[in-house]
């Protein structure tokens, strides 16, 4: 079986304040001082690593998450910040209507400069949100994401837990890492065709 390492590029991007430091800093922790750093250019960088196996192959995928300020001051530069980007996670926050409407133009943004890359969906702080509310919100979700293909997942930063948290980062690479299996590396020949 043959054996690949690949290091791909994530935007997690998403209005200010829906809490994606908070979610990527349990995911995958930033280094000491990140904050400091992030105030300056609007953009914090970690890394999470993942294997998965495929009939002929297995994956070593790294993926770099780019975690792209929600702030005004920083909207000229968050464009340059997605280009390459090979997937996206976007945030937004259960009790703040603007940032679930922002959910489509953010991943139109991205994929504005990166292309049709996978994207996933994250809704933080549904935690005080009562069952018919956050039934409604499935319902709303499903229908505004259907046309991108994008899954969501309903999470609370301060209660849901850790796998609960690496679920939705799991997804996004797994969508990546299923994209790189059907592609073959530079060098070798592509996917024979009938003849």
């Amino acid at each position: 079986m043959r054996r690949r390492e690949l290091i791909k590029k994530v935007c997690l991007v998403g209005d200010s304040g829906v809490g994606k430091k908070t979610i990527a800093g349990l995911v995958a922790p930033f280094e000491k001082g990140i904050d400091k750093y992030t105030e300056k250019i609007g953009l914090a960088v970690t890394k999470y690593g993942l294997e998965f196996q495929f009939a002929t192959q297995s994956i070593r995928l790294i993926i770099m998450i780019w975690d792209v300020t929600g702030q005004q001051e920083y909207r000229r530069l968050q464009r340059s910040y997605c280009l390459g980007a090979e997937g996206v996670i976007v945030v937004a926050d259960a009790s703040l209507p603007s940032s679930l409407e922002s959910l489509r133009g953010w991943i139109k943004a991205v994929r504005g400069v990166s292309g049709d890359i996978p994207a996933v969906v994250i809704v933080n702080r549904i935690a005080g949100l009562p069952e018919a509310a956050r039934a409604g919100l499935q319902r709303s979700l499903t229908a505004m994401l259907a046309p991108f293909n994008a899954p969501f997942f309903l999470v609370d930063a301060a209660s849901s837990g850790v796998a609960a948290l690496k679920a939705p980062f799991y997804e996004l690479a797994r969508r990546i890492a299923s994209r790189a299996a059907a592609t073959p590396s530079p060098g070798e020949p592509g996917p024979s065709r009938g003849q």
